[in-house]
């Protein structure tokens, strides 16, 4: 006969290969525990000192097993019990957390000996909520020195070195299966056991980590009450580990507490739908550490099938750590922990090595993030980052949607691949989100010194109608500046560097002055500017929304008339046509609100980038359409979809759209046409704005952008009356960027063109 024979060294390669170590061999006996739909484990460590009288006894509530499903499972290495059907429980449809087969060589790595005893509980419905009584008992041995003694592993029938009893009647009434593994391997030191209660501790995920927060504890909501940490189904009643004797763990859980945490973030991903969700909240303490802290919320399609599924919840400690047993971010597929993610000496987010050469620099990570979604950072936000022990958190995976990651064989750990690496992506994300939040928090807003308070109310005195007294300032300095330049000039050319020296250090106050005053007054140009564009477009936003309460109320009488018609059918005609209205009327408020939000939201004016200018001028022209469609009036949006603008603020070219598209729309006759295109040229980014109508004396035309000269002679029934200052206002955003705008002679067709060219770097 002609086949294979398998040494039974088999065992102890298998063994060694696939189960690492003591503590991963624990894990897998509980996880079999939990597939057999047991709802209590317990793991008991006796005399663990001692190598040939130790014992470790696995105990468990569960469906038990019969002669020929112990045959079939337990005695056949790498079966495929867990692989065939739905691979999930018999009575609670738990989705199995093993796929190999090879869960029974955990016996193997930890003692020389297993016996077994496993009462059969009787047929259950899948669905049910508690297991029936037993209705059957095996009793078996397998004695591993007996049979690595033997050559091969045909030799072990007969040879005593497995034994299986079974009986028809079962010596206790309540099913489930118990393991006595004895003697040990080897004896358990006091590090081998210090290393495994430390992992025993979040060998299930800790409370906090995915059950409901208490009350109050975060400022803002976040996305889950409770974190769905398995894939289990409705009437489960749920699995729980105790660890007695040796192993007993004391009080180890202690730091179950998510009051102490400054941040609490969570997070999820769903491959079906591609939704990336992530939410950020300061805890009750975080806000009396900062009491600048806010919460924060992102929502992002990265498309379906961009990674597995996740969820995860993370807590964070501001200058402060976790107890040692529970600190790191720890990764769990269906409510078990993977090692060795988020132990003391593994660092899969990188934290510690960026804690370790922090620089003087913002965080990377968030560079994948749409700039316009997360609050801008601080320039040396990095140097706040915190390592693995200010973390406690949980990541959570279920295999049915966690295509790509696979175990490697030792069970320590994901193979890589792009699936892990996504999961690492954005956890990673979601911790710097942390530190960003909470380094803006933590800034302090600049109080004004006292004696520059003193210098404003000197200057407020002494400055005329014409300055304020800020300007004063700013050109006093400035004058100063300049005798000071001329007096070392002089110095150097007669070689007095004694004088030239004393001019130089009493300079620099001036410039100090300088620098501060346009730090204070700078930053705050920009909504300054695009307040006052909003400003001078706000006559237009009241006639509009007087014109839409006007039709509101034709509506109402229309409503009330449609209620007095005794014919059923014209009524519900009426009744049709009114609700057309209410939507079209809707849809209007709602365009004006689209372009206010747009033009005054923090986003409008936080950071910088390069905008696309068709879709930065639609949103414009929504703000515009009831009065082009009143006019009939045609708009040609000619700008290319791929043109971009120079880096700028969003609010800035809307200021310019707004103010632009609001005289063309004024100065259009009925029926008229505006024409709007874009280019790059010359290395510029030029765009103009053509309409027919009223034609301007191009001799002339640069007064208009002179502050408060109106180029509206009468009031427009819906726009109103110019201010005077819209193209002022547009001159100051275009030469912010160093461009330039004027009105020129315009193409056949038209009667005004006004034309703007901003540096594209």
């Amino acid at each position: 006969m002609t086949g294979f024979s398998v040494d039974t060294k088999l065992f102890q390669e298998l063994g060694e290969l696939l189960v690492a170590k003591e503590s991963t061999a624990l894990v897998e006996l509980v996880k079999n525990a939990y597939d057999a739909d047991a709802t209590l484990v317990t793991v008991t460590g006796v005399n663990l000192g001692d190598a040939t009288s130790g014992s470790i006894v696995v105990s468990d509530d569960g469906v038990g097993m019969d002669g020929g499903e112990f045959r079939r499972g337990f005695l056949t290495i790498a079966g495929r019990t867990k692989n065939s059907g739905d691979r999930r429980s018999p009575v609670f449809g738990r989705r199995y957390t093993g796929e190999k087969g090879v869960g029974r060589l955990a016996s193997h790595k930890l003692g020389t000996v297993v016996e077994v005893q496993s009462r059969k509980a009787g047929p259950a419905p899948r669905g049910a909520i508690a297991l029936p009584p037993a209705i059957s008992e095996v009793v078996a041995r397998i004695d591993w020195r007996a049979i690595e003694a033997l050559e091969t592993l045909d030799q072990i029938d007969g040879s005593g070195a497995v034994r299986v009893d079974e009986h028809a009647k079962p010596s206790k009434p309540d099913s489930g299966t118990t393991l006595k593994i004895s003697p040990l391997r080897t004896a358990w030191s006091d590090r081998i056991r210090s290393s495994f209660l430390r992992e025993a501790a979040t060998l299930a995920p800790l409370a906090a980590t995915w059950k409901k927060l208490p009350d109050g504890i975060v400022a803002e909501e976040l996305l889950f009450e409770t974190l769905p940490i398995r894939d289990q189904q409705t009437g489960d009643p749920g699995f729980e580990v105790v660890f007695g004797g040796d192993l007993n763990l004391g009080d180890r859980l202690l730091p179950d507490v998510a009051a102490a945490a400054s941040w609490i973030a969570e997070l999820s991903f769903d491959r079906d739908t591609g939704m990336l969700r992530i939410a950020l909240s300061p805890t009750k303490a975080g806000v009396r550490n900062a009491p600048g802290a806010e919460g924060f919320r992102l929502e992002k399609n990265l498309g379906p099938g961009a990674g597995p599924s996740f969820t995860g919840r993370i807590l964070q400690r501001s200058q402060a750590s976790w107890e040692a047993e529970v600190q790191g971010i720890r990764v769990f597929m269906e409510g078990f922990r993977v090692s060795p993610y988020g132990d003391l000496r593994d660092d899969w987010l990188g934290l510690e090595r960026t804690y370790l050469s922090r620089q003087k620099r913002q965080l990377t990570s968030l560079a994948t993030l749409n700039a316009d979604q997360i609050p801008a950072g601080l320039e040396a936000e990095e140097l706040v980052v915190q390592g693995n022990h200010a973390y406690m958190g949980g990541i959570f995976l279920h295999r049915s949607s966690s295509p790509g990651l696979e175990m490697v064989v030792s069970r320590e750990g994901f193979l890589p691949g792009a699936a892990f690496d996504f999961i690492t992506q954005w956890a990673r994300v979601t911790t710097d989100l942390i530190v960003r939040l909470g380094s803006v928090a933590r800034k302090e807003a600049k109080e004004i010194k006292n004696q520059q308070r003193v210098a404003q109310r000197d200057a407020a005195l002494r400055s005329d109608v014409n300055e304020t007294p800020t300007a004063l300032r700013v050109r006093e300095h400035a004058l100063q500046v300049e005798r000071s330049f001329a007096n070392i000039q002089q110095a150097v050319e007669r070689n007095d560097f004694v004088t030239a020296t004393r001019e130089a250090r009493e300079l620099q106050p001036n410039l100090s002055e300088i620098r501060e005053m346009a730090d204070q007054f700078g930053s705050e140009a920009v909504q300054w500017r695009v307040l006052a564009s909003l400003g001078a477009e706000l006559a237009a936003f009241v006639h509009e929304i007087n014109a839409v309460g006007l039709q509101i109320s034709a509506l109402a009488r229309e409503l009330e008339n449609a209620l007095t018609i005794d014919d059923l059918a014209r009524t519900r005609t009426a009744i049709r046509k009114a609700r057309q209205r209410a939507l079209d009327l809707a849809d209007r408020i709602r365009r004006n609100a689209t372009y206010l939000v747009d033009a005054t939201s923090f986003e409008g004016r936080r950071r910088r980038a390069r905008l696309t200018l068709r879709d930065r001028f639609e949103t414009v022209r929504l703000f515009f359409e009831s009065r082009i469609e009143q006019k009939n009036i045609t708009l040609i949006n000619d700008i290319p979809a791929d043109i971009r603008s120079p880096p700028m603020f969003p609010s800035e070219l809307s200021g310019i759209f707004t103010n632009l598209l609001s005289n063309a729309v004024k100065f259009s006759d009925a029926g008229g046409r505006i024409e709007v295109s874009a280019r790059e040229h010359g290395g510029f980014c030029e765009v103009q704005v053509s309409n027919t109508g009223a034609a301007v004396d191009l001799s002339r035309a640069r007064r208009l952008f002179d502050a408060f000269v109106s180029t509206t002679e009468r009031p427009d029934a819906i726009l109103g009356q110019g201010m005077g200052m819209g193209l002022t206002i547009t001159r100051a955003f275009v030469q912010e960027y160093g461009g330039e705008i004027d009105f020129i002679a315009p193409s056949s067709g038209f009667a005004t063109a006004v034309r703007f060219r901003i540096p594209m770097r």
